[in-house]
């Protein structure tokens, strides 16, 4: 069974994974799942899922937030800010270099960040803050 999305089938390439967008084209996690999905190059399949995972772990962190909040109690956030600004970042400074002939190298390099970023949030989301200090001083992020 082939998935349509836009136009395009899942036996084919999503015009994202072609032509990284430099700026935030503003997908929703499902869009980008289904990116990923699509793409023939592993580390921009690995990009876009990484991606979608990032905004699932900022929109799980909301709803825990409006949760906490119904009941009057209130999360030190600066953790969560902390990982969303340091992906911000990360995808800033690689922009430049996803178009010249280091791309494969900044895909492999901001994937791992990604999923290290990622590890470390939900560990902290968790309440294993001593863990993920470790794993940030390991990391060196």
């Amino acid at each position: 069974m082939l998935v349509f999305y836009a136009g395009y089938s899942a036996a084919e390439e999503h015009p994202a994974c072609l032509d990284l967008p430099l700026d935030d084209p503003g997908y929703t996690s499902a869009e980008l799942h289904l990116i990923a999905a699509s793409c023939s190059s592993p580390l921009v399949a690995d990009l876009y899922f990484n991606r979608a995972l990032h905004i699932d772990l900022l929109n799980k962190y909301r709803d825990f937030e409006q949760a906490l909040l119904q009941f009057g109690k209130a999360d030190d956030d600066s953790y969560i800010e902390y990982y969303r600004m340091h992906i911000a970042l990360v995808e800033a400074f690689s922009s430049r270099d996803l178009l010249n002939e280091k791309r494969d190298q900044t895909l492999s390099k901001l994937n791992r960040i990604y999923e290290q970023s990622h590890e470390i949030a939900e560990l902290r989301f968790k309440g294993y803050d001593l863990v993920a200090d470790r794993l940030e001083l390991i990391y060196q992020l």
